[in-house]
């Protein structure tokens, strides 16, 4: 009797680092990244898998390797493209500036864990914001550190410690204790650019019937802040609004959001930057870890899982990311991230299948 493989998210972590091994020793040894081998192989690779692996003869189980193989090959020529530009994460530290006193009727919200190399710019970026919310989950980097530098120099923060409930219910935690009419919800690894500082005011003095707002957040790509080229459309989130209006979907696992209770409306003014773009060996394990969520989520629900969206979202999900949402304009920066997002979407279709038929096993 052959011993059954690996579930797919016991497979992605090791692929990942062989992946970055790999391409480390490219480096070290002087090759260079070349493009057509990022377009190419991961495509080769599959092929390869799928029929001179005979892949094909094991149905569902050998196309999910397939890929995986293809996968493996994708990132491990997108992180030498990556490490060949040199990119790093951002430094944390530096010197923290006073606080220039509360100017805004507003409450900042900010749930956090290990985030020393980010917080600091995401709470410099609510200066004169009259209250800070920081729920931190157990940092051991130095993350509150940080945050009680803040509060020594006259920073509106109250630091909160409490245990990991999840994504939603630990945003709705901190939005609870805001005590201020309308509240921003904010990443640790995002900041408010100067524009959208500025048209804060503007933005609070909404009419009643209004109770968000859907703020506009530029792409992110490892190691470098890039200028939006025209006609990039940025994503819209809703993350400020009247605290008494909204709430976080608890029942959500993942990709969790507001819920408004009237009208919302979208801010042209400024943007929601997101410095957090990690290196493609880290960030699909962060995209595999997004995806079992998701797939857990339907699975209790009792969705039923799709083998023929196994084989056709993943590649939907990147020419809608690619072509619709214009990252093209990004060039292989753009690419990367669309196949990245793709990836999001096999690792989520497949682990729904799989963990239906584990269920059936049962």
């Amino acid at each position: 009797m052959s011993e059954k493989p690996p579930r797919l998210d016991a497979r992605v972590e090791s692929l990942a680092a062989n992946a970055r091994r790999e391409a480390e020793r490219r480096v070290n040894a002087g090759e260079k990244a070349r493009l057509s081998r990022l377009l190419f192989f991961p495509t080769l690779c599959f092929l390869r898998a799928y029929f001179s692996g005979r892949g094909v003869l094991k149905g569902m189980a050998g196309f999910i390797d397939a890929r995986a193989a293809g996968l493996a090959c994708f990132v491990t020529e997108a992180a030498h493209v990556q490490m060949a530009k040199g990119a790093q994460e951002p430094a944390p530290g530096g010197e923290i500036p006073g606080f220039a006193g509360a100017t805004l009727p507003l409450s900042g919200t900010i749930i956090c864990r290990n985030e020393r190399h980010y917080i600091k710019k995401c709470v410099e970026s609510l200066d004169g914001f009259h209250e800070i919310v920081v729920v931190d989950s157990g940092s051991t980097d130095g993350t509150p550190d940080i945050l009680r530098g803040f509060i020594a120099h006259g920073w509106p923060i109250r630091l909160i410690e409490r245990g990991w409930p999840g994504y939603a219910m630990q945003k709705q935690f901190a939005w609870e204790q805001a005590t201020r009419g309308w509240v921003l919800s904010i990443d640790s690894d995002e900041w408010l650019d100067d524009e959208l500082r500025r048209a804060l005011p503007a933005l609070l003095a909404a009419p009643e019937d209004v109770v968000a707002w859907k703020l506009r957040r530029p792409l992110a790509f490892y190691g470098q802040e890039q200028v939006a080229p025209k006609g990039a459309r940025p994503e819209r989130i809703t993350r400020l609004a009247r605290r008494e209006k909204v709430r976080f979907d608890e029942s959500a696992l993942v990709h969790e959001g507001l819920v408004a209770d009237g009208r919302i409306l979208e801010a042209d003014q400024g943007f929601l930057r997101h410095d957090r773009a990690l290196r493609i060996d880290a960030q699909i394990v962060k995209e595999l870890t997004y995806a079992r969520l998701k797939a857990e989520q339907r699975f209790l629900r009792g969705d039923k899982p799709s083998r023929l969206r196994i084989v056709v979202n993943p590649w939907l999900y990147f020419l809608r990311i690619f072509f619709l949402n214009r990252v093209y304009l990004y060039g292989i920066d753009g690419y990367i991230l669309a196949r990245t997002r793709a990836a999001y979407s096999f690792f989520g279709e497949t682990l729904h299948w799989q963990f239906s038929q584990e269920s059936q096993r049962l």
